[in-house]
């Protein structure tokens, strides 16, 4: 069993790095925050930096926005940002050290699915295949590789899946313990990750109080409940946190479809078909969602106990999740990342009851077929890679002048804590960030009056900005240019 683990874990590692350099990813892993959700990515990136060089404690996170009092704010469980401030302490700072420690969670991720496969699946080629579909995901590789937490969480989430998977196999109490702890990290980095930890708690609730299954103890429901306790706390920590600071940078609350309008529930839909879902997976995998689900649900008696349990729960909770965030769909790809669970999953059985059902030479040419499939996936998913590198569409925010604008700023003697106005940015944190200075942003509608009367000393501005009549004034004040970006003393 060992060996078999061992071969599959190596085959799922090779496609890995073979599929990290068809998707260019030796050249995402070194980035700034840039290309999709670069708003997002900057305040991820803010929070790490500012843990580091104001070397604040754990549970005082911050970033350079200085909406309201100091820029103390937070939303997720801060470790992987805390870690990274860590890093740059022992080894310097770059913050793609970030990205670093996001797509080694992913990898562990992609090894746990494998795993939870030789646990299901016996052939062991089979066993790679649900993890390589999600590697055949542009969302999931690409924020896999980047600042934001969705792809750990959900890491985190199957990891979690794995060891309760394997518990139910082993029988062994530390790998449910495991399994919750993974679980609770997931809905602590983000809320909705919790779906798996819902239905994992509702199963052995099921089996410890319904079926009296002994293997599930009530020790096991009291660590559940602490899991779920753990969370709320925190939760309740972020809400008194952001109230203390007077900072709401993040979305701390649902948008559902029953609050968006018609035409915008309708712009969604239509971005989705066209946006969303071929940067989830290429639509020549999308065209076997269906048939899958119904071979399934036609074989539903091959499953064993727990994914006959999971799937419909799972699938509810994805359903609702979707109406429940559906208004953030407008512009937000990356929280589908959470419904991820599902297809996982589904894969799983779905290779399970094809291993059953084939002969040895049908299941060589499903292999050989595959193989074609997922090549062709491959070839469209490094397509949407490349869309996001080089559309311009995607990267004319922020003005590429505030990338390396930080060393201009200190050869000018503008020092980090100088408090700075940026009028060209629409974001919470991106240029803020990239000069490495609090400050103000244009985005809750800050003027240059307002920011001076904070502190502000200094506006950092595009040129063609400086001809609208605001800030005409202050063109005689200009101390310097950074490819575009004049830098005026306030």
């Amino acid at each position: 069993m060992l060996s078999d683990k061992i071969k599959s874990v190596t085959l799922t590692t090779i496609i890995f790095l073979v599929l990290s350099f068809v998707y260019e990813m030796p050249h995402w892993l070194i980035q700034k925050p840039c290309s999709v959700h670069v708003w997002r990515q900057s305040d991820c990136a803010s929070y790490a930096l500012n843990y580091f060089q104001n070397e604040r404690g754990f549970f005082s996170p911050q970033v350079h926005h200085r909406h309201a009092i100091d820029g103390a704010t937070c939303s997720e469980f801060p470790i992987i940002y805390y870690t990274a401030s860590k890093l740059y302490k022992w080894f310097g700072f770059n913050d793609y050290y970030i990205r670093w420690i996001n797509y080694l969670i992913l990898y562990a991720a992609l090894i746990a699915v494998t795993l939870t496969s030789v646990i299901v699946i016996n052939n062991l080629i089979l066993a790679t295949f649900p993890a390589v579909l999600l590697m055949m995901s542009c969302i999931i590789m690409y924020y896999g590789s980047n600042f934001l937490p969705d792809v750990p969480a959900l890491s985190c989430a199957l990891i979690g899946f794995y060891f309760f998977v394997k518990h139910s196999k082993s029988t062994r109490d530390s790998d449910i313990y495991i399994a919750i702890f993974f679980s609770v990290l997931a809905a602590l980095l983000k809320i909705s990750s919790a779906i798996l930890f819902i239905v994992i708690a509702l199963f052995v609730i099921y089996q410890r109080l319904i079926k009296k299954n002994l293997l599930y103890s009530r020790a096991h429901i009291f660590i559940i409940f602490s899991g779920f306790l753990t969370v709320f706390m925190w939760l309740i920590f972020v809400k008194v946190y952001n109230e203390m600071g007077q900072y709401f940078g993040n979305l701390q609350g649902t948008m559902g479809i029953w609050l968006t309008d018609k035409n915008t529930i309708l712009y969604i839909i239509q971005r989705t078909f066209t946006e969303w879902m071929p940067a989830m997976v290429s639509y020549k995998i999308w065209w076997f969602l269906v048939p899958v689900i119904l071979y399934v649900i036609f074989h539903w008696k091959k499953l064993n106990e727990i994914f006959t349990f999971f799937l419909p729960f799972v699938a509810l909770a994805c359903i609702c999740y979707l109406l429940a965030f559906f208004a953030v769909f407008n512009v937000h790809d990356y929280y589908f990342i959470n419904v991820f669970c599902f297809p996982v999953l589904l894969s799983i059985a779905f290779f399970h009851i094809i291993e059953q059902q084939l002969s040895v030479k049908q299941l060589r040419i499903f292999f050989a077929l595959s193989f074609i499939l997922f090549i062709m996936c491959a070839e469209d998913t490094r397509a949407q890679f490349l869309f996001r590198r080089y559309d311009q569409g995607w990267n004319s925010v922020p003005p590429q002048g505030f990338y390396g604008i930080e060393q201009y700023l200190r050869s000018l003697g503008i020092d980090r804590n100088t408090l700075i106005y940026s009028p060209s940015d629409p974001t919470t944190n991106v240029s803020l960030y990239l000069s490495n200075n609090p400050g103000w942003t244009n985005l809750f509608g800050t003027t240059v009056a307002d920011a001076k009367s904070r502190g502000a000393q200094y506006m950092l501005i595009e040129s063609s900005l400086l001809e609208q009549d605001s800030f005409k004034e202050y063109k005689e004040y200009i101390i310097g240019e950074h490819k575009g970006i004049l830098i005026v003393k306030l």
